[in-house]
This record gives C-alpha cells, sequence and structure tokens, in this order.
C-alpha cells in the first residue's frame, strides 16, 4: 500500500492514476469528504484526516509500505499554511511512518529550499527535509521548479473571466516551468528504483520561459485575449494589504513580487544522477495535455 498525501493536488492528481495503471494499491489522505468519494470511485482507499492529527495519520499511515508527500499549504484555497503542512505537518507524517514501519518516503521539496531562503515556503521545507534525513526512513526529495500548471491555471482563469491573463509586473523574466506530470513521473521511479534512495532530486523543466511567453501560449491555445500587466508598485502595495486583510492571499502575493524580482531561471543541462532517467516536457506540449 502506497499512500498519498497531498493525493488531490496539481501533482497528486496525476500521480494516483499512475500508480493505480502499475497494479499498485493506493490510498489517500484528504481533508475533503467530496474528494474522497471521487477517488473511492476510482479504487482508491481514502482516510479523512489531516496531518496535524496523530490519530488520524495513524490511519492513514497504516499497513503502508511507502509515503509520497505532495501536500502543501501554500495555496489560498489550502485552508492552512505552508508551517502547519510543509512543516509540521510533514514532519508529524514522517514521525507516524517511522513508527508504523514504513520503508520509503518521498518528499517533494522546492528548489532553493534553505534555512535563510526569503520564501517562507522554501524555509518549511528546507525544516521538513532535515527531518526526513534525520528519521530512519528511506528517503527520496523531490525538488522541482516552479510547477508549469499552477500558473497557466491562473492565467488560464483570468483569459476566461475577463479575456486578459493578468500577469504581475513586466513579465519578462525567465522561470524555469516543469510540467506536473513530469513531477509525479519522477515520484513513481522513486518509488520504483532502490538506487533513487537518499537521492536528493534536482527537477526541472528543459526551457525558461517568462511570464509573457507563458501567457502568448495560452492566448495561443485559447485563440484569443490579451495581457494585462500589473505593476511591480502596485503588487507590493497589494501584498502589504492582504498579509493584514487575507493572509493566504498576502502570502501568494509576497511570493508574486519575489518572482518580479528574483532569478528563477536555471541552467538546463540535463540532471546528473544516473537514477534519473525522464525526459522533460517542454510547456507547449505539456499544456496541450494538461489543458486541452
Amino acid at each position: 500500500m502506497i499512500l498519498i498525501a497531498g493525493g488531490t493536488g496539481t501533482v497528486g492528481r496525476i500521480l494516483v492514476p499512475m500508480l493505480l495503471s502499475d497494479g499498485l494499491k493506493v490510498r489517500v489522505l484528504t481533508r475533503s469528504q467530496d474528494s474522497a468519494a471521487k477517488l473511492r470511485a476510482l479504487g482508491v482507499e481514502t482516510v479523512l484526516g489531516d496531518a496535524g492529527r496523530d490519530g488520524e495519520l495513524r490511519d492513514a499511515v497504516s499497513g503502508c509500505g511507502a509515503i509520497v508527500s505532495a501536500m502543501s499549504g501554500f495555496g489560498p484555497t489550502s485552508g492552512s499554511s505552508p508551517d502547519a503542512v510543509d512543516r509540521s505537518g510533514n514532519i508529524a507524517l514522517m514521525d507516524a511512518a517511522a513508527a508504523a514501519g514504513v520503508k520509503r518516503f518521498v518528499l517533494f521539496s522546492i528548489r532553493g529550499a534553505a534555512p535563510d531562503s526569503p520564501l517562507p515556503l522554501a524555509r518549511c521545507k528546507f525544516a521538513a527535509e532535515q527531518h526526513l534525513k534525520n528519521s530512519p526512513l528511506a528517503w527520496t526529495i523531490l525538488r522541482p521548479t516552479t510547477i508549469l500548471e499552477t500558473f497557466a491555471s491562473v492565467l488560464r482563469d483570468s483569459l476566461n473571466q475577463r479575456g486578459a491573463a493578468v500577469i504581475f509586473g513586466r513579465g519578462d523574466r525567465p522561470i524555469n516551468f516543469v510540467s506536473a506530470a513530469d513531477l509525479a513521473a519522477a515520484a513513481r521511479l522513486a518509488l520504483r528504483d532502490p538506487g533513487l534512495i537518499s537521492a536528493e532530486l534536482e527537477l526541472k523543466g528543459p526551457e525558461n520561459l517568462s511570464l509573457n511567453e507563458l501567457a502568448e501560449l495560452l492566448i495561443a491555445q485559447c485563440g484569443s485575449g490579451r495581457m494585462l500587466h500589473l505593476p511591480l508598485p502596485m503588487l507590493r502595495a497589494l501584498a502589504a494589504l492582504a498579509t493584514v486583510a487575507a493572509p493566504a492571499w498576502g502570502r501568494m502575493l509576497r511570493t508574486a513580487v519575489l518572482m518580479c524580482t528574483t532569478d528563477m531561471s536555471c541552467d538546463l543541462e540535463p540532471d546528473s544522477h544516473p537514477g534519473l532517467k525522464l525526459t522533460m516536457t517542454p510547456a507547449s506540449q505539456a499544456l496541450a495535455a494538461a489543458i486541452p
């Protein structure tokens, strides 16, 4: 049995059917009754629970041989926070797994995870990484760059609702985007390959694209639309206001400011780890598959 924490998220929604197609038994930890019902209809075992509740975690990990944690409290609809989910929730899940005799643990972290990162999510992910490395679990850490589908869905929604892709700042800084399907494939490989135990894998897409270029791809796919830029000073002001009035959105907007002012590109040389045998998908191809 493989437990997926975050099985209803951007990566988890792809990983769950992928593992089912391999003939594996899959269990998903979710807080949503509706999501649980849909998963059960697909033949997925579910546990209703929260990573912050020890009893529910014990039920979730019981009888499992491996766990993939793709959960995050970053988004504005998560109902939580990176500190509660990405740090404390992951640490609690690791402790429950170790106590239950689980053998393998695959953690989705983030590129740039570090104790001094300006991004709170990256600091929380780093704390979870360190706890995992010091645990008795056989671990693999996956560090993706920016997930393509997360930002594509935001731009696509604004195109559908306003006829314009709303872009933070000038939108001209290159960003490395990686496909959620490629991340799911990496997790699947990590579960299969003992050569990836104790591996820290940097997962990146095959190209660096600006938000303007990403918007152009989506506009072409939609057949119409335009770009609407939100100036950086206005973005900073909105982030400051939202931090008080709507903390989750404040967190998102502060991250958007960082994206406008920080180098989020990376070199495009293939990963040198011998066990990582994946061909990463270009953005146009990934978008065509994810958003028909």
